[in-house]
């Protein structure tokens, strides 16, 4: 009877806890702001706003009164976008649909340091739904290399381009104190050298690369190792560091990798398709790679391209992308159908093929 008692008051006690909790179920109808949390003032802001379905139903929709807005820290409006107009839809289940994307309407590259707000707004069959997401602009002179490969064999030199990049919000001149290259290996120094450069760059825009210098790096013996770039502009220390690897020979054939691609196997010509090709290393061990091309062709679109040779420094397990499909690509796919992904990478001595179908529908 004890036992009984216990059991009854447990199982209602629990029933009566949880009925006191409120269950909200998720909205119908969800906004998605994508933005990256940091943004890089001197490079296009990148804003897309989505309306996501949550119904398991296949619903037809009209969204008016539509609003974007992109405020300060001082609840200033820097960008605003309206549309009253009504525009129909349809939204399949579980599925977001493009709604807006900044970089068709406005081009903003000059946004002072600070956080900013994006505020959204709209209605949907007349229920009005909003969303807002806060992001930080962030400005400073980025310091980007050409030329550096994966990996060097030993007794070659690096010969490298330095640049750099004004990724401010305005046109200034940039004083340059100093600059200088190092190589280390596990944080030991083993080489540096202090690069003459020119001074001053006048009337250096937002966006704009000035290139700083040509440098040679030397790699004598077998290992892994980090190049630094140190430089002093307008009298604040801008550091970049690239890992980088030194080899007495490179894989002969490739059968320690594979290809891999995440293209959906279905898509829509209304949605915003992209996707990669990558190179697979299954292995624990480093793999190090002199590709002499790789091809991707998507048929029977126009799409087909061609790169190489280049080498391919491949850690342990991971993934190394040798192609990207943009949105903005999707120029190549104009009408509804089954499209064929045809993928080779090819070495002196080896070759990998990779086919794979993408269904697009209307």
């Amino acid at each position: 009877m004890l036992n009984l008692v216990v059991v009854f008051l447990f199982f209602f006690g629990i029933r009566s806890y949880y009925g006191q909790l409120s269950i909200e179920k998720a909205p119908l109808n969800q906004i998605l702001i994508q933005c990256e949390d940091s943004y890089s003032s001197g490079s296009p802001l990148d804003v897309q706003v989505r309306l996501y379905n949550n119904s398991d139903k296949r619903r037809e929709v009209t969204i008016t009164d539509f609003s974007f807005q992109i405020l300060n820290s001082q609840n200033e409006q820097i960008y605003s976008f309206r549309q009253s107009q009504p525009v129909r839809g349809v939204l399949d289940p579980f599925v977001s649909r493009l709604l807006f994307d900044l970089k068709r309407e406005k081009e903003i590259t000059n946004l002072p340091s600070g956080e900013y707000l994006i505020r959204v707004e709209l209605a949907v069959d007349g229920k009005k739904v909003s969303a807002e997401k806060k992001f930080l602009s962030v400005e400073r002179y980025e310091l980007i290399v050409e030329n550096l490969k994966d990996f060097y064999f030993v007794g070659e030199r690096a010969r490298l381009k330095v640049n750099l990049l004004n990724q401010t919000s305005r046109t200034q001149d940039l004083r340059i104190d100093a600059f200088s290259a190092s190589l280390k290996q596990d944080g030991r120094l083993v080489w540096q050298s202090a690069v003459q450069v020119k001074p001053l760059w006048q009337n250096v825009r937002v966006g704009e690369l000035v290139e700083l210098a040509d440098v040679e790096v030397p790699f004598d013996r077998e290992g892994v190792y980090s190049i630094q770039f140190d430089c002093v502009v307008n009298g604040s220390m801008n550091s970049l560091v690239l890992p980088v690897a030194c080899v007495s020979s490179s894989e002969r054939n490739l059968r320690k990798v594979k290809i891999y691609t995440d293209a959906p196997k279905l898509a829509s010509l209304k949605s915003s398709l992209e996707f990669s090709v990558y190179l697979l290393n299954d292995t624990k061990d480093n793999v190090y790679l002199e590709v002499e091309e790789i091809a991707v062709s998507l048929l029977p679109s126009s799409l087909d391209v061609r790169k190489g040779p280049t080498r391919m420094w491949l850690t342990p397990y991971s993934k190394y992308e040798i192609f990207k499909f943009y949105p903005y690509s999707a120029a190549a796919i104009t009408q509804p159908g089954t499209y064929k992904l045809l993928v080779k990478v090819a070495t002196k001595n080896d070759r990998l093929d990779f086919e794979t179908t993408m269904q697009i529908g209307e």
